[in-house]
């Protein structure tokens, strides 16, 4: 039998043209890793870098992780005295080489689980792959930080929606850093006794399960078993259903009655929140239930017809939800009082208002000045454009029946 000295191991092999095994590499032959250069991947134990020695002359033994030519080295928790190891800083006390025997032999089983993986990997995620069990008590994540991420690349009203959940959650935890591995069944079964709102019980917790979703599928990697995020605690958790929403519509004779109040005085000549609302409602109503987006941002209006892409849907749908209105004489006056004298812009909102969000906030302030004015009990910018739906609705019925 003869006996080959590697760094750490003694191999012994009864026969150079057969395969052995080999407790530092992702394959079993040995004289293939050894002996050529055109292996591909391989674990070995580099033990002792002469160079790192610390302060108080100990030596930390490291693995070296090599794949595809590049190589990686795994800190390992064992420290050595020049007691355990020879002058040529190879190891020679064999709790360390049975232990770092151990850890190789993890590794090793990891990447056998995985081998067809591994030729699509580079060293990086071979290295993340072996060690993620080691990490995946470690691994810590903002989900606050990363929420706000999220919510810059979504549409305005949903990122509105999830800054708004982020903050509650922020309110109700008591701090701006909120790791994920805290966001467990119980503090959330906490959080949504806490919350204020029926509407929110169920909307905020949903869109942090959202975020919760989204960031395992993001860091978790589960056809190789890199789990970073192992908990589903939305799994153990039934969220209440959304209430009905309030039937916002309004009576044909009240948005008379809306059309019909006068204005009241400004302050400081600034737009009186009560006058933009009535006005929009109105311009809402007649130009076929425009939301107040599309009116804060549309350009195109020619021989009396306004031609907008509805923000709302225009990336889901083939045509970019593109919508043609005729200006009726009866809206004219309306129309012509908000337009915009640059022709920039079809009307002249964005010149009071700095973006859509505090148009539609003014908007919101007005709508709730107008139900006294009204006596309504309740009404919202979203009544212009459910009542056009109701009114159409009861002609094309007293139509059929005619």
């Amino acid at each position: 039998m003869k006996r080959y000295r590697t760094n750490i191991f003694w191999f012994y092999l009864q026969n150079p043209q057969k395969n052995c095994n080999f407790a530092g590499s992702c394959f079993t032959n040995v004289l293939q890793l050894f002996y050529t250069k055109n292996y591909k991947r391989w674990l070995h134990l580099k033990g002792i870098l002469k160079h790192q020695v610390r302060n108080d002359a100990t030596f930390g033994i490291k693995i070296r992780l090599t794949h595809n030519r590049r190589s990686k080295y795994i800190n390992t928790d064992l420290v050595v005295t020049k007691n355990d190891i020879t002058k040529g800083f190879k190891l020679k006390n064999y709790f360390f080489i049975d232990e770092t025997e151990r850890i190789i032999r993890k590794y090793r089983d990891i990447c056998n689980k995985n081998a067809y993986a591994l030729k699509d990997m580079d060293v990086n995620q071979v290295l993340d792959l072996i060690t993620q069990t080691d990490k995946v008590d470690a691994f810590s994540l903002d989900i606050v930080e990363f929420g706000r991420r999220v919510a810059e690349k979504e549409k305005a009203g949903t990122g509105k929606n999830t800054r708004f959940a982020l903050n509650n959650l922020i309110k109700f935890a008591g701090k701006e850093m909120i790791d994920i591995n805290e966001i467990t069944a119980k503090f959330i079964k906490d959080w949504m006794e806490w919350i204020d709102g029926s509407r929110a019980k169920s909307l905020y917790p949903s869109i942090i399960r959202k975020l919760h979703n989204e960031a395992k599928k993001e860091y978790n990697i589960e056809e190789l078993g890199i789990i970073k995020i192992p908990l589903s605690p939305f799994s153990v958790i039934k969220l209440p259903r959304v209430l009905k929403t309030k039937d916002t519509d309004i009576s044909a004779e009240k948005i008379r009655a809306l059309s019909r109040l006068e204005d009241k005085s400004a302050y400081n000549n600034r737009t009186n929140p009560y006058n933009l609302a009535r006005d929009v409602f109105m311009l809402s109503f007649c130009l076929w239930r425009t939301n107040a987006k599309d009116l804060y941002e549309c350009t195109d209006y020619q021989n009396d017809r306004i031609t907008y892409n509805r923000a709302k849907t225009k990336d889901r749908r083939e045509d970019g939800a593109k919508i043609s209105i005729k200006v009726e004489p009866e809206i004219m006056p309306l129309v012509e009082k908000y337009r915009d004298k640059t022709g920039e812009r079809v009307f002249n909102f964005y010149q009071i208002y700095g973006n859509s969000e505090s148009f539609s906030s003014a908007l919101t302030t007005g709508m709730r000045r107008l139900r006294k004015a009204i006596d309504v009990d309740y009404l919202i910018f979203y009544s212009a454009r459910h009542s056009f739906a109701t009114t159409a609705e009861k002609q094309r019925t007293n139509c059929q029946n005619d």
